[in-house]
């Protein structure tokens, strides 16, 4: 009788199976997971890091001086256990820490710890960390202190106004431990399937890993709600923190409002999906403009666009960005088509700025300097960008301007305008 080669078939079978784990399936999928909870805990230290800027902020706004705030943050993170991660602040001039949970590294410098910044969690892109705090960058990835693995996850988040950076750190200990567990979980899971089949074995792989990527997924669904919502930054960051009552006021913006000229009579002369098409090209024209500029889009109505700078973070010119944009989206629109006209209105004041809203939330202006802002687009002339006084008041002497005169403005009476005519290179 022959005899059965379905043993040594299944040996052939598991130990190949244990080889292909243990040479290519397990190395992967630990650095996969790494990479996930190197992600994962940014993001933890994202909303630490942006928390402890918007702390730093409202004390600034408030008339509080340097040290005033240093000295608060220094209270405010005082007791802070060393070992399960910590932020600090350190000066982007000196590069010394001017607050930290431990005292004796209080005016030492970040350049004694020779760390190596990595944006990409790759492990193959290093910066030096001191240039990237010397330069008030932003942003998330590793830490190196001169060792071929991470010693920390960081975000940090630059405060140009006082040249400060505020940095969250989740230190090696707590890193190492939990890749401990999760190395430990599916060593023990490949060994124990092993001696069966091949298919068991890739599949409790995959069980494991399934149970991070849905915790990565999860995560991104959150961002991609509040991306659906067209919130700004700090807006949503906000909302995460369930602060449900948004509203804000603000004294210093500038308001752009347009408009395309006959799109009425257009719209009656093309089919529904050309109108459709032509507006999505125009506005994500626009939209790219304004994200070149830093100006925040509130929202389109029909054929209109709002923009505004100068919330929700304040700046200190408002102006400049908001008049390029115009000049940019006026030339733009030629480039696009020769039959569409813009007519843009800009204004400068104060507003109130809020969500609204409970399901599909809604960020919006409210206030007299928006109503001017859309009466100067609507009483304007098309091929004109349009500006109050107010503006061409605060307007850097690179933008040139001719008067139009008085124009009666609805609920505004007779009001002195400009247009604004080009932009001087140096």
């Amino acid at each position: 009788m022959k005899r059965s080669k379905l043993p040594l078939y299944t040996f052939l079978s598991v130990f190949f199976s244990i080889l292909l784990v243990g040479v290519f399936a397990l190395p992967y999928g630990i650095n996969v997971l790494k990479r996930s909870y190197y992600k994962l805990q940014t993001d933890v230290n994202y909303r630490q890091a942006r928390s402890m800027s918007q702390f730093i902020r409202e004390e600034y706004n408030n008339g509080k001086n340097s040290e005033q705030i240093r000295s608060d943050f220094q209270a405010a993170i005082r007791g802070t256990e060393f070992n399960k991660g910590y932020v600090c602040i350190v000066s982007q001039d000196s590069l010394k820490y001017i607050a930290h949970p431990m005292k004796q590294a209080l005016g030492s410098s970040v350049k004694n710890k020779k760390a190596l910044y990595d944006a990409t969690y790759s492990g193959d892109h290093y910066t030096p960390w001191e240039n990237v705090i010397e330069q008030g960058k932003s942003g998330g990835g590793l830490l190196y202190y001169q060792s071929d693995t991470p010693n920390e996850v960081v975000y940090f988040q630059s405060i140009p106004e006082l040249g400060w950076t505020v940095s969250s750190h989740e230190n090696r200990e707590r890193m190492e431990a939990e890749f401990s567990r999760m190395q430990n979980i599916i060593i023990v899971v490949a060994i124990l399937f092993s001696f069966f089949i091949a298919l068991p074995i890739s599949f409790s792989v995959r069980t494991v890993n399934k149970k991070y990527e849905n915790v990565i997924i999860s995560e991104q669904e959150k961002s991609e709600h509040l991306l659906l919502n067209i919130l700004p930054a700090s807006i949503a960051d906000r909302m995460k923190n369930n602060e449900r009552s948004i509203v804000d006021y603000h004294t210093d913006v500038t308001i752009l409002f347009c408009d395309i000229v006959g799109f009425t009579q257009l719209s009656a002369r093309i089919s529904s999906e050309e109108l459709v098409k032509t507006l999505n090209k125009v506005f994500t024209v626009f939209d790219k403009i304004c994200e070149r500029y830093n100006v925040e889009k509130i929202k389109t109505i029909g054929d209109a666009y709002m923009a505004v700078c100068g919330l929700p973070e304040p700046r200190s010119d408002t102006v400049s960005p908001i008049l390029n944009t115009a000049l940019d989206m006026l030339s733009a629109i030629g480039e696009e088509s020769s039959l569409l006209q813009i007519r843009v209105g800009v204004h400068k004041g104060k507003v109130v700025a809020g969500v609204i809203g409970e399901k599909k939330f809604s960020y919006d202006l409210w206030g007299d300097a928006v109503n001017t802002a859309s009466r100067l687009e609507s009483h304007g002339i098309a091929g004109k960008i349009q500006c109050s006084e107010a503006v061409v008041e605060k307007a850097d002497p690179v933008f040139v301007f001719e008067q139009r005169g008085f124009v009666e403005l609805k609920g505004k009476g007779k009001t002195k305008t400009f247009f604004l005519v080009k932009r001087n290179t140096l």
